[in-house]
């Protein structure tokens, strides 16, 4: 039952991934942006930076409220924790290799969610931010994609 579940989950984040490398490569020919750049984005751009974003975010939701819960945490621990204790378990099973690495994708992942359009400075500094954290959190669900295969 469990294998099944994570073999859904991985899928589930390979297809994030996926889309998440496709918009970066779309976003690749205007970041890092601006103010005056990002004030002037085209309607297809703005797509490409909603679908990065959204992909984002869901993977970061997937890999830290399911993989690892399911498959390498005890859901009944993580009910009874704080999450930076939740954060700290992870990196003495050695599946974070730093936990202020996770802070700070969920920091910049929160950052971009508080930005307005009405905002370009803040919003083009938040994006070029999330953009630039994308090797970051590709690094970290691969090798938790590699752990769970490497014990399935």
């Amino acid at each position: 039952m469990i294998n099944l579940r994570m073999e859904k989950l991985t899928k589930e984040c390979d297809k994030h991934l996926e889309r998440i490398k496709h918009a970066s490569a779309k976003m690749a020919v205007f970041m890092p942006l601006d103010a005056s750049r990002y004030a002037q984005l085209t309607d297809d751009e703005a797509a490409h930076i909603d679908q990065y974003l959204y992909r984002f975010s869901k993977l970061q939701d997937v890999i830290g409220e399911k993989l690892f819960v399911l498959h390498f945490l005890k859901e009944e621990y993580i009910k009874s924790k704080p999450f930076i204790d939740i954060l700290n378990r992870l990196e003495q099973l050695d599946l974070l290799e730093d936990k202020n690495v996770w802070l700070e994708l969920r920091k910049i992942r929160n950052t971009i969610a508080h930005q307005y359009e009405d905002e370009p400075e803040q919003a083009s500094i938040a994006l070029n931010a999330i953009y630039a954290a994308r090797p970051t959190l590709e690094t970290i669900y691969l090798a938790l994609k590699s752990r769970y295969v490497s014990i399935k």
